[in-house]
């Protein structure tokens, strides 16, 4: 089977399910493009899921995140 090649994202960490949990339903509202997925192992984070969005979302995800006042712990552009 082959494996499907890499490409850019940026993931976008939390510091509780409950952060993330907001911030996919935010994100899904608004028309962020992206998903929740288990935060990989290169990201130093307290919570075990993180948002993957095209480098491209990064903007609007931030705009969304602070015009809705949710929390996340950073976003970090990684190869997945």
């Amino acid at each position: 089977m082959a494996r499907r090649p890499k490409r850019p994202r940026a993931v976008a960490s939390f510091s509780s399910t409950f952060d993330a949990m907001a911030a996919e339903g935010a994100c899904k509202d608004a028309g962020v493009e992206g998903r929740l997925i288990p935060t990989p192992v290169a990201i130093s984070a307290e919570c075990g899921m993180a948002w993957s969005m095209p480098p491209e979302e990064r903007g609007h995800f931030e705009s969304v995140m602070a015009e809705r006042a949710l929390r996340f712990a950073a976003v970090t552009d990684l190869e997945l």
